[in-house]
């Protein structure tokens, strides 16, 4: 009786128009040559390297660029759980990744977003432990960063497919 109502619910879902944003296996041929069309601009520092490079591995980029993808990053911290000695246990990290999204053609603006990724490490003793947590919490923000902006470019080729575009 389950079996029948998963194929059910599957028939339902193809009638109801609904399009997975990836085949199994990775993007679509048609998503796939979409994002290769985008440029990824060089980001500064060591995070923007890491995000730059996660990037250009998600959109496979090297074909003729239709479109620039720019992302500057803004990281910031700020220390809570403060003990009886107002020295803080606990550092909260912030990255805010500014995108712009341009196509190539006439230099127009398709888009400009804000995305901020946090979290959290404790502060401890030594200084080389502290200064590691930090830089390898910095390295995970920026690499999550990259794959939600890599979901919203598939997102924006998927909702200009549907339009017709």
């Amino acid at each position: 009786m389950r079996s029948l109502l998963v194929i059910a619910a599957a028939l339902l879902l193809t009638g109801c128009g609904f399009r997975p944003l990836y085949e199994a296996g990775g993007s679509s041929r048609a998503m796939q040559a979409h994002l290769a069309g985008v440029e990824v601009a060089p980001i500064a520092d060591r995070l923007g390297q890491v995000m730059r490079n996660r990037l250009m591995d998600r959109l496979n980029a090297g074909g003729t660029p239709d479109y620039r993808l720019t992302v500057t990053l803004e990281q910031s911290t700020q220390g809570y759980g403060i003990r009886p000695d107002a020295a803080a246990t606990q550092e909260q990290l912030t990255l805010v990744a500014h995108v712009s999204f341009t196509k190539l053609d006439g230099e127009e603006l398709v888009f400009v977003e804000d995305m901020r990724a946090r979290t959290s490490y404790d502060l401890v003793l030594s200084d080389f432990a502290t200064v590691t947590q930090r830089e390898d919490s910095a390295r995970r923000l920026a690499l999550e960063l990259a794959e939600r902006i890599h979901r919203r470019l598939a997102l924006y080729f998927t909702a200009r497919e549907t339009e017709g575009q």
